[in-house]
């Protein structure tokens, strides 16, 4: 049903490398040919390592969010994730765009990527401050891993707003179902994306118009790399480049 429908990240018989099939952790791997995306000329291969995980998911993250040129879109975590989502929004869809974390560095790169408003979560009430700014967004895509960025994102929409849900904490998400009614919100869930998807994001990559903050490290690296992501220090992405090895 799903696959045939072009909806093939929903098929109850998935494989995902490195979850119920090998291929994560490793210098090579083998994938079925029809799951293979031809990576684009002008598209760093770096680059692409990100796109195809990161990027993607914002991208169609932002496509079922609906968001138009003109409108007003908050990305809620500004981490690999939301930073693509930030670019995609202001570079490909047009949008206004306002960055929520709680990372100052990350909301740095977040003004440096588009973000025209930048909100740290820990300082200040997220929904109330957009709310006031903005008349709250039309869109909210939340890839913050905490049940309060879910509650925050939906106090933040305006009437019609959609949220999309991209991150999965734990728990349970607030909701007002009143208030849902009454306003038309809608909430939806977005989960990576397909094989078209990623041929349209890696396009959008060659053509300059989004680029992943990318750092390269050695194999020999990967405990600290993984240590970096407990400690909340990475901002982009660390890719390992196997010919870095001495």
């Amino acid at each position: 049903e799903y696959c045939l429908t072009g909806r093939e990240t929903l098929c109850r018989n998935v494989l995902n490398a490195g979850y119920t099939a090998d291929g994560a952790m490793a210098q090579q791997c083998i994938v079925p040919a029809d799951y293979a995306v031809k990576v684009p000329e002008g598209l760093d291969p770096v680059e692409a390592t990100s796109l195809t995980c990161a990027g993607v998911t914002m991208y169609k993250a932002l496509k079922v969010a609906d968001i138009k040129p003109g409108q007003w879109v908050s990305i809620v975590g500004a981490g690999g994730l939301g930073n693509l989502g930030i670019q995609f929004a202001h570079n490909v869809f047009g949008a206004h765009v306002i960055a929520v974390d709680g990372n100052e560095d990350k909301l740095k790169a977040a003004k440096e990527n588009g973000a025209e408003i930048c909100i740290n979560r820990h300082d200040n009430n997220v929904d109330e401050q957009i709310q006031e700014k903005v008349g709250g967004v039309h869109a909210a895509v939340v890839t913050a891993v905490t049940t309060a960025a879910f509650d925050q994102a939906v106090n933040s929409l305006r009437p019609d707003g959609r949220l999309v849900a991209v991150a999965l904490p734990q728990g349970d998400m607030k909701l007002n179902i009143a208030k849902t009614v009454l306003d038309g919100i809608i909430v939806a869930g977005s989960l990576v994306g397909t094989r078209q998807d990623l041929a349209e994001c890696f396009q959008f990559g060659a053509e300059g118009k989004v680029h992943p903050i990318v750092h390269t490290r050695k194999l020999s690296e990967i405990n600290d790399m993984i240590q970096e992501l407990k400690d909340n220090k990475v901002v982009g992405r660390n890719v390992v480049d196997f010919s870095l090895e001495d």
